[in-house]
């Protein structure tokens, strides 16, 4: 899987946007050493400012397990096909580990991947709007995910507001719920009470309320301010290759990346991100050579470097733990 996105990258991106690998690497010759001091204190900026975001979701969460969490997650789920369930459960195994209840980790989950959906699908409307009002061109793909996305941000807005304002339609959510999911453990051989399942998504959905009651602000100002950071960073990348677009361009290369990351077919959409978003800034008049190195730029902070950075962060929180015993003996 990992290397059928490699080749998406290295031989269909070049050769769909009509560059080459030598043409690509030129480009990146004219990027200095400040340049890329700059790029990583934005990238380090979007992980610190979206830090709010997962301390928002999780009351009590501190900023230092905020940022574990999203690095060591995001490591896993970046190497691995279906990498975000495996990103959730590695978040499932810290977060008891810091005596947070199994409700409030749900809460957490439920909170912080609406955030995500949300601003994922509302970024394409943005951008048309944007890039509308700046008198550019709109192509058919940006058109036509603008109204897809909408169309699915409502849905998830209406279910999300239903559920969670009206405890009837609540009630009658859990108890389908506790059924598909007692049926399910009987056939593994389990038998989880009923009532008691009923009483912890109940409890969830608790948790989940007072935490957009009280945390809806700071959440929504964290993700708002997590994605301007990442769209400057796409736009910086694309500056020090000298690409040539502005920045109404460059939001709405953004909100094709934004789309294509919901790929799953590869760990983060890796290839069809890349080559859409290389695509789109083609489609705006930058060479494809510029094109191209600015996303393959823009993706080594936004995916490859969280890889081998959440890696080790996760080796030193497995190292700290095992050493705490000791230490508290």
């Amino acid at each position: 899987m990992v290397a059928g996105a490699a080749l998406l990258v290295t031989y269909a991106m070049p050769h769909v946007i009509g560059t080459s690998l030598s043409a690509i690497g030129r480009s990146f010759e004219t990027v200095s050493a400040p340049q890329m001091t700059v790029l990583c204190m934005l990238w380090a900026a979007g992980l610190l400012v979206h830090s709010f975001v997962l301390t928002g979701a999780l009351p009590g969460l501190t900023r230092r397990r905020a940022l574990t969490l999203n690095l060591t997650g995001s490591a896993v789920a970046n190497v691995l096909p279906f990498g975000g369930a495996a990103g959730m459960g590695l978040n499932y195994v810290m977060i008891r580990s810091w005596s947070v209840s199994a409700a409030g980790f749900a809460s957490y989950t439920f909170v912080s991947n609406l955030c995500v959906i949300v601003l994922k699908l509302t970024i394409p409307t943005v951008a048309l709007a944007v890039l509308l009002g700046a008198g550019g061109q709109v192509n058919g793909f940006l058109g036509g995910a603008a109204a897809m996305t909408a169309a699915l941000l409502g849905l998830v807005a209406g279910a999300a507001v239903l559920g969670l304002s009206r405890p009837e339609w609540t009630q009658r959510a859990v108890d389908r719920l506790t059924r598909v999911v007692t049926a399910g453990a009987r056939l593994i051989g389990r038998r989880p009470s009923p009532e008691h399942l009923a009483e912890w998504l109940l409890d969830c959905r608790t948790q989940t309320v007072e935490v957009l009651r009280r945390k809806g602000r700071q959440m929504s100002l964290g993700m708002v301010g997590y994605a301007l950071l990442q769209a400057l960073l796409l736009g910086a990348s694309a500056h020090v290759v000298a690409a040539g677009v502005g920045p109404a361009q460059v939001l709405a290369a953004f909100a094709v990346d934004r789309v294509l990351t919901l790929a799953v077919l590869t760990p983060g959409g890796l290839g069809f991100a890349e080559t859409g978003t290389a695509g789109g800034l083609v489609a705006f008049g930058a060479p494809p050579a510029a094109a191209a190195a600015a996303v393959l730029l823009y993706r080594g902070f936004t995916y490859a470097l969280e890889i081998p950075v959440g890696g080790t962060w996760l080796a030193g929180w497995l190292l700290a733990r095992r050493l705490r015993p000791d230490r508290a003996g």
